[in-house]
């Protein structure tokens, strides 16, 4: 299909400038440039890493907060009552 002429829609044109103007500058055609940025997107595309569960640790206010807190101790004391 070399040489087929096809219409994309909705690209952002900011985004397709600067694309044409690395394409321009590294002395690539424009439809080289586009069908090897799109086959990178495919190969890499299903590779990218889900979410890292050990990431969670290092969210403050969440898992770690300023003060100690003893999160079974208030919980015990909430649904049985006593401790004071």
């Amino acid at each position: 299909m070399a040489g087929e002429t096809v219409v994309v829609r909705n690209t952002n044109k900011s985004i397709y400038k600067k694309f044409k103007q690395m394409a321009v500058a590294e002395d690539i055609n424009l439809g080289v440039a586009l069908t090897e940025a799109m086959g990178y997107w495919l190969k890499f595309k299903g590779q990218r890493p889900g979410p890292d569960p050990k990431n969670l640790l290092k969210l403050n206010g969440i898992i770690k907060t300023a003060k100690k807190v003893r999160w079974s101790e208030e919980i015990d004391q909430t649904l049985y009552g006593g401790g004071e």
